[in-house]
This record gives structure tokens, C-alpha cells and sequence, in this order.
């Protein structure tokens, strides 16, 4: 029970962060276009994001990080000392290829800020810290496993 509560509260983490970062450097640049942009704005856009990319933006963190998370685990059967280090590695590559693939697949990245290397290393980041989060949250289950 353990294990599905830490990766509920992996793609949890992952998401809010990713749709944080995601909502700010986009109105990043409109400020860069001289739009004034007011904290409330933020505030609302924020929020805005973060309940209208459920749909389809937290099932496809939800199942990168299925498949980063299982590579991991597959990974540290030979490099268990490396656990924390193996999940945040592991969060950060199952956003990183998933914003690949479907940049192949779609002909462009999905999402406006992937475009820029910041706005790419920005959801990559939020993959590492929901990978932080499972290594911390996962340990007793696996310990036992």
C-alpha cells in the first residue's frame, strides 16, 4: 500500500511543480513582450493550469513515470546503494523521453515551454523531485520486497 501512495504522491509532485513551472515561464514571456502581468494573474493563471491539464497532461506524467519508476527498480537490483540517486535520475529521464517521443510523434513539443531548453530542463526537474519524492516515500516497501 505504501508503494502505490508514494507514486500517487510522485506524479502528484511531479505534476503540480511541472504545471507550476510551466504556467510562469509562459507568462514569463509575456512580460518579456512588455505585457504587464499582476500577481493575481499569476495566481488565477496558476490555478487555471492546474486544474484544466488534468485531463491529459497528469495521465502522461503519471505513465512516464510508471515507466521510468520501472526501469529504475529494474536498474537497482544491480545498484540498490544508489536508490535516491537512481528515482530522481529515473523521474527526470521518464519526462525528458516522453517529451521526445511525443515531439516525434506529434511533429512539435507538446507543450510551448519544452520548446526552449529551460522550460524543458523546468518539467524535467519536477520528474526529479517526484522521483525524490517516491525514493523517500517507497522505502519500507521495497526494503521488504
Amino acid at each position: 500500500m505504501r508503494l502505490i501512495v508514494a507514486f500517487i504522491a510522485a506524479i502528484l509532485t511531479t505534476y503540480v511543480i511541472a504545471v507550476l513551472g510551466y504556467t510562469q515561464l509562459n507568462l514569463a514571456n509575456l512580460v518579456d513582450m512588455g505585457v504587464s502581468v499582476a500577481p493575481g494573474i499569476r495566481f488565477d493563471a496558476a490555478l487555471h493550469d492546474l486544474v484544466g491539464m488534468t485531463g491529459l497532461y497528469l495521465p502522461i506524467i503519471s505513465i512516464a513515470l510508471l515507466l521510468g519508476f520501472g526501469f529504475t527498480r529494474l536498474v537497482l537490483i544491480w545498484l540498490s546503494e544508489l536508490r535516491t540517486l537512481g528515482y530522481i535520475i529515473g523521474g527526470f529521464v521518464a519526462i525528458f523521453v516522453v517529451d521526445l517521443a511525443l515531439g516525434q510523434l506529434m511533429g512539435t513539443h507538446p507543450l510551448a515551454v519544452t520548446r526552449t531548453t529551460v522550460g524543458l530542463l523546468s518539467q524535467c526537474l519536477a520528474g526529479a523531485l517526484g522521483g525524490y519524492v517516491f525514493s523517500l516515500t517507497s522505502v519500507r516497501d521495497e526494503e521488504a520486497a
